[in-house]
């Protein structure tokens, strides 16, 4: 046994010595493909020594490293790791994404809608994508922009889907009307791409020159998207982005000294006694009702109204004999209403201030025909008068805002072309928790177009004119509705003895072909006041002209 002990000790000392002190031979490996044998040597063929310190700093690259990019840049957010969706989510989305292939993006909108996130990532990407279904859904805009900007505002979209969406920002603001806002986004985009130039952002300034009616601009910015060179062309887009950010710079020392005209208050500490008239002191009275003849009669009307049978509704409730103040405050609200839906804005004005003075009316009544009052106020061109009356509204609501009126006052500061109020009024809007709700009613206020603010000067010019006695509201034609095609025409025409709008042309029609034949129809219907000369014929009644538009979800 010590024998062979010996032996094996012997065996490996000679094994080992010569290990040190001679090269073995090299292996000869034949390659699969039987072409020329490949030499390799025995250091070749020996796994690689790594140190203690080596293998750490190895250890610490392959750590996912979060990429830190202030500021935020297009070329190294690129480079950060985007997470995954959970199968769930994934799931759904794709789900959605096809539906919407179908053609069936209201659907797609809500399957998301119920989507519940995992986490703050997939709240961003659903919110992106629900802000792109909501650009393909008519009268959606407003509701795609908040989502968006959710989007933006979470911090935790990927490059691609950010950019894209800074991109769709821009476009909603300009679909808004929005155009300094629009402007002002577009330097955030290109900072962020850094580039002076970008194809899509250029066509929205374009469309921006066109809709101001800046033929100069317009022509120079498409010079600028045909141009051949490229080192030419960044140089004249960064001409365009200089200006812009001087005008931004400029207004921005403005936007700090503007003044709302609105005084918007809070509640009242002590008000136990209404003092002060407001709307939880007004419904602390007791409620009344219509007298049994009046109230009949009311009904009767209101049923009519749903009917559509505007002149019989209207002698109804002209025929009513009132037995109380509370009868008469009945009457005259509901004719209000009457002649809102006519667009008869003067008539409806009028009887909604008698309604309205000495709080006859139970407060809920009260409350919604204030609004009214507003609304009329706006339609009828007097601006200023409304945004007195909606100081009132608010004083008497003990409120701070108002989703429904702040709309109104963005569109009011845009007629009027105040652009540091309407500057003020939109970052309010944008930062409001109610945003989809106040941008979908500066939409709605947009949809009928520009209205003429009344002067004093206007009024006087006016007082002969043939007045508008009742208008029919134009349809929007299907085919163009299904299509999502937006537009507007001019026409021109004549009135009779009879107030009959007659020798009805089309004088522009943007495009041509879709909404000429809905706007003759409704012009047809009109009714006109009209006064004549000594020789019997219409004073002021020849090539009178009116603007139909048809932009749903869309502003001008």
């Amino acid at each position: 046994m010590n024998k062979q002990k010996l032996t094996l000790a012997l065996l490996t000392f000679t094994i080992l010595a010569g290990c040190e002190s001679s090269s073995p031979s090299p292996v000869t490996e034949l390659p699969a493909d039987n072409g020329s044998p490949v030499v390799v040597t025995p250091e070749e063929m020996a796994p690689e020594i790594v140190t203690a310190k080596e293998q750490n700093d190895i250890s610490t690259d392959s750590l996912p490293v979060e990429i830190s990019c202030e500021p935020l840049k297009y070329h190294c957010h690129s480079q950060r790791k985007a997470p995954a969706l959970s199968k769930e989510t994934d799931k759904n989305l794709s789900a959605a994404l096809n539906i919407a292939d179908r053609g069936f993006a209201i659907s797609a909108a809500r399957r998301l809608e119920s989507v519940k996130a995992k986490n703050d990532y997939e709240q961003a990407i659903l919110h992106y994508h629900l802000a792109n279904l909501n650009t393909e859904i008519m009268g959606k805009n407003a509701v795609a922009l908040d989502y968006i900007l959710k989007a933006i505002d979470s911090g935790n979209l990927p490059a691609e889907e950010y950019k894209s969406a800074l991109y769709l920002e821009i476009m909603l603001l300009v679909e808004l009307g929005w155009f300094d806002m629009s402007e002002e986004k577009a330097l955030q985009y290109f900072a962020y791409i850094d580039e002076p130039f970008d194809m899509d952002i250029f066509e929205l300034f374009e469309q921006i020159a066109q809709l101001k009616r800046d033929q100069k601009r317009h022509d120079l910015l498409l010079e600028i998207q045909t141009m051949f060179d490229e080192q030419e062309q960044r140089q004249a887009a960064q001409e365009v982005l200089d200006e812009i950010q001087s005008r931004v710079n400029k207004n921005r020392l403005t936007h700090s000294q503007v003044k709302l005209q609105i005084n918007k208050t809070r509640k009242l500490k002590d008000n136990s006694t209404c003092r002060v008239m407001t709307y939880q002191c007004h419904r602390q009275r007791a409620q009344k009702s219509p007298s049994g003849p009046v109230q009949k009669a009311l009904k009767k009307a209101q049923k009519l109204l749903k009917d559509k049978s505007f002149m019989e509704a209207k002698n109804l409730l002209e025929s009513i004999q009132p037995s109380s103040d509370f009868d008469a405050a009945m009457v005259n609200r509901l004719l209000a209403y009457l002649y809102s839906d006519a667009k008869l804005h003067e008539l409806s004005l009028n009887h909604a201030r008698t309604a309205l003075s000495g709080y006859i009316l139970n407060a809920e009544d009260h409350r919604y025909l204030m609004r009214l009052e507003i609304v009329e106020l706006y339609y009828f061109g007097e601006f200023e008068q409304a945004k007195q009356k909606l100081e009132q509204h608010l004083n008497y609501d003990e409120s701070t805002s108002d989703t429904y009126m702040e709309g109104l006052l963005l569109r009011i500061a845009k007629l009027q072309n105040n652009r540091q109020v309407l500057r003020t009024l939109q970052n309010q809007a944008l930062q409001s928790p109610e945003r989809a709700e106040i941008l979908y009613m500066y939409q709605v206020f947009s949809h009928f177009g520009d209205i003429q603010e009344r002067t004093q000067t206007t009024q006087a010019s006016n007082d002969s004119k043939p007045k508008v006695i009742y208008q029919k509201e134009y349809a929007y034609p299907m085919e163009a509705a299904k299509e999502g095609i937006t537009g507007s025409i001019i026409l021109k025409f004549d009135l009779n003895t009879q107030g009959e709008p007659i020798n009805i042309r089309v004088m522009n029609a943007t495009p041509k072909g879709y909404f000429e034949e809905a706007g003759i129809k409704a012009l047809e219907q009109w009714r006109y006041k009209v006064e004549l000369d000594d020789a019997g014929n219409v004073i002021g009644g020849n090539d009178l002209e009116v603007h139909f538009t048809w932009n749903i979800g869309r502003s001008q």
